[in-house]
């Protein structure tokens, strides 16, 4: 048996293992890709917005440590504002920019951050 039969068959043999290997787990995966594809994009959602929350968190921390140290119960309140509207405004582009829909986007900011939102 040459080289080339030999090439041949190994081809032949991977050809026809990956395509049962593409059948069986069609036919046993746990989800269908679109709906892996929803939970994979929701997993990023809530990443990214526990990211901009650490950073608000962090944020405030960092100016009630510079408040003591001055001694000052209002120093940096207009800094601590427009980052607490920063961070809703972030949490709000993260849901509107995967598909989420704006309104639970907008109600998730409104829960975590009420002060900052507008007056009425």
């Amino acid at each position: 048996m040459g080289f080339a039969s030999k090439l041949l068959a190994l081809a032949k043999g991977g050809a026809l293992g990956a395509a049962a290997g593409g059948i069986v787990a069609a036919l046993f995966a746990p989800k269908s890709g679109e709906q892996l594809q929803q939970d994979v994009n929701e997993r990023i959602r809530e990443a990214k917005i526990a990211g901009e929350d650490a950073q608000a968190a962090k944020q405030a921390e960092l100016i009630e440590r510079y408040r003591q140290g001055v001694d000052s119960t209002t120093a940096l309140e207009q800094e601590k504002l427009a980052a607490q509207q920063t961070a809703v405004e972030r949490v709000s582009a993260i849901g509107l920019g995967l598909n989420a829909p704006g309104a639970l986007a907008a109600q998730e900011t409104a829960l975590r951050h009420p002060e900052a939102l507008p007056e009425k």
